[in-house]
């Protein structure tokens, strides 16, 4: 990917060793004019298929080399992007024309998308890497949690849009404008708890595209999020 200037990034390796590297969180920051920062949050997984990046955002080339260097180590080039929804893009494309990636992206965001995914997912279909598609009504009509089992048999959800990091607690994103999606908060947290129950009792992280990062008890986090 080309690399991005505007932004400062950062990469914390979430699951491995400097080593031995499993999954990667690479991040953008930007100042917000209310004097808050923005964070993107993007992710790199070691999988038997090869690496797998999820809802890539463009590094500054500081963080690239430390990218690249890790990817590396996980398989060589990335073997596909897979998207949360289809308001993550982002920089998918460019990956796409310099390393060859193609582009994995959620059926239920077609006709929303700004360029042209390589593959449309549904919750039928084998994801690279292992990963396990669950479609949910929530923000934007495309948001699709996406399940992996670590080889100790506990799971990461990646949560895009629809669950949202802050340090001490896990929220949604809340409906959006769209007429498509869903209408409340409630109508978030009914579709989550049916997508993700077969997990409940073996979730270690929950990750997302935006805010946070939240380092407390996320079983805590998930029961007051989703139970009240």
């Amino acid at each position: 990917m080309a690399v991005n200037a505007a932004g400062s990034g950062s990469v914390e390796i979430l699951v491995g060793t400097a080593g031995y590297p499993r999954l990667l969180r690479w991040t953008m920051s930007w100042p917000r004019d209310d004097g808050g920062v923005r964070r993107w949050h993007s992710y790199a997984l070691a999988t038997s298929d090869g690496p797998v990046l999820i809802d890539p955002v463009m590094p500054d080339a500081r963080t690239m080399s430390q990218l690249e260097s890790h990817i590396e180590q996980m398989g060589g080039y990335p073997t596909a992007s897979i998207l949360t929804n289809d308001m993550h893009e982002r920089s998918a494309y460019d990956a796409r024309t310099q390393y060859s990636v193609p582009v994995w992206a959620p059926q239920a965001g077609d006709g929303e998308y700004e360029g042209k995914p390589d593959r449309l997912y549904g919750a039928a279909d084998q994801l690279p890497g292992g990963l396990v598609a669950l479609p949910v009504h929530a923000a934007f009509v495309g948001d699709t949690l996406l399940a992996w089992t670590m080889p100790d048999g506990k799971v990461v959800i990646f949560a895009g849009d629809v669950i949202m990091e802050r340090p001490d607690h896990l929220a949604f994103h809340g409906p959006s404008a769209h007429p498509k999606s869903a209408s409340s908060d409630a109508d978030i947290a009914a579709s989550v708890k049916v997508a993700l129950n077969p997990y409940r009792d073996r979730i270690a992280m929950v990750l997302s595209a935006h805010g946070g990062p939240f380092t407390g008890d996320v079983t805590a986090a998930l029961g007051s999020l989703l139970d009240g």
